[in-house]
């Protein structure tokens, strides 16, 4: 590997719990508050400008706001001062323009909270289950419980497919991905020690089923992406691909569920055998955004969420080399701006474009971070 090829230098390997501890509350911090957060309209930007931290879209995402109620929540935690007031703003948000009198919420809203998109998607409707438990957890309100109860029946309800697992979205739509559903389990272990219902349980057995039948192939050893109406993988040879990224989150959310009592139907070191043998680039040592069945690339860009989730892994010990996986983090987190980051390295151009800052990938960063920075408190 060479860490030239991004940038970087080992010396940027120093005291994880302390850089990164710095980065997130000396820098990001104060800098999302200030600026990701549409005090005047309600709720939060979706991008920033890498240049001047200004407002870079005209919409409002369910998703981005459920993912940043889990970030503003997490850095209260963390003893940052104006993140609570910031993670009641967007449930008021997600409370009002974004709920949907029929249940569940709206996909998107433009920047005065008009609608946009009012489906139901299951991958955002996971994300608010997800930012309900985050808000349960700081708040101890009961009313976020309820709602979150609400939604996951509704979820049972209205989403439920005669072929196994969920629907996309209300309406429908093709093709199926196991995206959503490993996001949904995701939020639902979250509820596992806040709740005595049973129907969080019920659905992590039901994604883990699924896994087991349809998304892992066992004769391609890795994890699908799209599929048919009837989970038959998709036949469009362009979306017979696996994603390194996911991967690494499967692992992950496999071990917790280990760790939690399920049986899981793959062991986590299945898919890192996988991702590590054909899912990095040997110039770089960065991992493929997308890699097809047959072993060759689909896509060789690699997206700043794909080097958390591979850090978050390092972190429970279920993959190598976590000294590199925080070289390349330290190499997409030193924007010219402290507190923002670089969304992705272009595999053409070898380098990391100047874009708009995402800030749906705040989450990311933190979970793959928090176990690090927690280490160390």
């Amino acid at each position: 590997m060479n860490l030239a090829m991004v940038g970087i230098s080992s010396t940027l390997v120093d005291p994880a719990q302390t850089s990164l501890r710095e980065w997130l509350i000396a820098h990001a911090a104060p800098l999302w508050l200030e600026h990701g957060v549409d005090r005047a309209r309600g709720g939060y930007f979706d991008q920033l400008d890498h240049r001047d931290a200004s407002n870079a879209c005209d919409f409002k995402r369910l998703r981005v706001t459920c993912r940043q109620i889990f970030v503003f929540a997490t850095l209260d935690e963390l003893g940052v001062s104006g993140a609570r007031q910031a993670m009641d703003h967007g449930l008021a948000f997600l409370f009002g323009p974004l709920y949907h009198a029929d249940g569940g919420f709206v996909r998107s809203v433009d920047l005065d909270g008009r609608l946009l998109d009012e489906q139901r998607d299951l991958y955002d409707l996971a994300f608010a289950l997800f930012a309900l438990a985050t808000a349960y957890q700081r708040s101890g309100d009961s009313f976020f419980a309820d709602q979150a109860f609400a939604l996951l029946t509704f979820v049972h309800d209205r989403l439920v497919h005669p072929q196994g697992g969920f629907a996309e979205s209300l309406p429908p739509a093709l093709p199926r991905r196991q995206n959503p559903h490993m996001h949904l389990l995701e939020a639902c272990l979250s509820w596992l020690p806040l709740s005595p219902e049973r129907a969080y349980r019920d659905t992590i057995e039901a994604v883990l089923s699924l896994f087991g039948r349809h998304f892992w192939s066992d004769s391609h050893a890795c994890l699908f992406e799209f599929f048919e109406d009837d989970w038959a993988c998709s036949a469009d040879p362009a979306r017979q691909l696996f994603e390194p990224g996911h991967h690494f989150e499967w692992m992950w959310l496999l071990d917790q569920c280990r760790i939690a009592g399920f049986a899981v139907p793959v062991r986590p070191d299945a898919l890192g055998k996988t991702a590590f043998t054909t899912g990095f680039s040997p110039q770089t040592g960065l991992p493929y955004a997308a890699v097809r069945a047959d072993g060759t690339v689909a896509d060789a860009n690699c997206r700043l969420w794909t080097i958390t989730e591979w850090l978050r892994v390092c972190a429970v010990g279920l993959a190598p080399n976590p000294t590199v996986a925080l070289a390349h983090l330290h190499s997409f987190l030193a924007a010219r701006r402290p507190g923002f980051w670089a969304e992705r390295w272009d595999a053409r151009a070898q380098c990391f474009p100047d874009e708009n800052v995402l800030a749906s990938s705040f989450y990311h960063i933190l979970t793959g971070i928090l176990p690090l920075i927690r280490q160390g408190s």
